[in-house]
């Protein structure tokens, strides 16, 4: 008779902790919508910054496609080797471009101050980058231009 007793009483027991773990026995109906609700406007807030985001971002690539049109940095033409770097808005007449030694270098200093009202900023860039010129270059036609956001370096091969 004991055994009748005790098996459903464990049972219970291990029903009324199962439902307590998901929750179920302390459900406050109100407290819950109103998370849900602050979750859901968390959200939307979120979706509204992101889609602002986008728009600014579709704004400044109309302004300036150039800026955003990618192309390869390295092409072997049949005539010529092109090597593009990107300038990402930076000034092109910051470059120094230099041949010597069978290599090409390109270096760029870029410094600027702003003052505003959090504050005096000062920024310090540098970019550096060389190519080994290939055997079948002729050395004295390598050419350099600014091609939209890009430096381009244009080696013609040797006919």
């Amino acid at each position: 008779m004991n055994k009748l007793v005790t098996l459903p009483v464990i049972s219970a027991f291990v029903l009324s902790t199962s439902i307590y773990a998901y929750g179920l026995f302390d459900i406050d109906i109100d407290e819950k919508l109103k998370y849900n609700n602050a979750m859901i406007e968390k959200y939307e807030k979120r979706i509204k910054a992101l889609k602002d985001e986008n728009k600014y971002i579709n704004d400044e690539k109309a302004k300036n496609p150039a800026l955003y049109e990618k192309k390869s940095l390295y092409e072997n033409l049949d005539d010529k080797y092109v090597y593009r770097i990107k300038l990402n808005g930076a000034s092109a007449d910051k470059l120094n471009f230099m041949i010597k030694d069978n290599m090409v270098s390109i270096m760029m200093d870029m410094k600027s101050e702003e003052k505003s009202e959090r504050g005096y900023f000062y920024n310090s860039r540098h970019f550096s980058t060389a190519y080994s010129i290939p055997k079948d270059v002729e050395q004295d036609k390598i050419t350099h231009k600014i091609d939209g956001d890009y430096f381009v370096v244009e080696m013609p091969k040797k006919k």
